[in-house]
């Protein structure tokens, strides 16, 4: 099928592909925060990303964006949207209970955002027990964090080396290297609760993950993420099958 957005296509094409040739959809689920040099939409770019990379190798429509999220220490800083948790746990379900009505046997959450994590859990776990349906909820940097470390010799984190990367991957206008200062990244710590967190970085080991901004890296970064998503949700597909 060459056109993958749900939002483009018409009622006539979902009647005709959806169940029978189509049953699977990627939903994106990111927010809108700092993340130092980088554009603050990083957490929606690159799950819009993989969404566009997964779509033909599985089979899959890809939903609109959930663009807004649960931002919690990053707040303070400018630019940084957030939504109450309730309000994005009732917004989510809604989304999904509609994918169930439509049809969708199988959705796969794409999540941006580590602060959506713990509400997308919870999310999945009741849609399925009420509808039977097939969900799972993906973290791409937990999935890709070995693959992280082998590539750049450190550990990732937010808006660091990782995140960087695959932002800048997806769009080079969206990272400007020249506004990058030390200040910006601080090594969290998770005995302490800081709003604002004294940092839009957040290093998850002291001194790894200062991103370097390197375009040819970059890409090269992206298309291991990728393959290693890729061949992720395919043996999810696949053991969904014998279930």
């Amino acid at each position: 099928m060459k056109q993958r957005q749900l939002q483009r296509l018409t009622t006539r094409d979902i009647q005709q592909v959806v169940p029978d040739k189509i049953d699977t959809i990627l939903l994106p689920v990111g927010t809108v925060e700092a993340h130092g040099a980088a554009a603050l939409g990083t957490d929606n770019f690159i799950p819009e990303s993989l969404a566009e990379h997964l779509a033909d190798k599985i089979n899959a429509l890809i939903a609109p964006t959930v663009n807004y999220g649960i931002t919690k220490s990053l707040y303070g800083h400018p630019g940084s949207i957030t939504v109450e948790t309730d309000n994005f746990i009732k917004y989510v379900q809604d989304i999904l209970k509609s994918f169930s009505d439509n049809k969708f046997a199988r959705v796969i959450v794409l999540n941006g955002h580590g602060g959506n994590d713990k509400a997308l859990g919870e999310i999945a776990l009741r849609f399925h027990r009420q509808t039977l349906t097939k969900i799972a909820v993906i973290n791409w940097w937990d999935i890709c964090r070995e693959l992280t470390q082998e590539f750049f010799g450190e550990h990732g984190g937010h808006g660091a080396n990782d995140e960087a990367s695959m932002v800048q991957a997806v769009d080079e206008s969206l990272v400007n290297k020249s506004l990058y200062d030390d200040d910006m990244a601080y090594f969290y710590q998770p005995g302490a609760k800081i709003y604002p967190i004294p940092g839009s970085i957040l290093l998850y080991k002291e001194n790894e993950g200062i991103p370097e901004y390197d375009a040819a890296k970059a890409k090269q970064y992206q298309a291991k993420v990728f393959a290693k998503m890729e061949e992720f949700l395919k043996l999810i597909l696949n053991r969904w099958e014998k279930i």
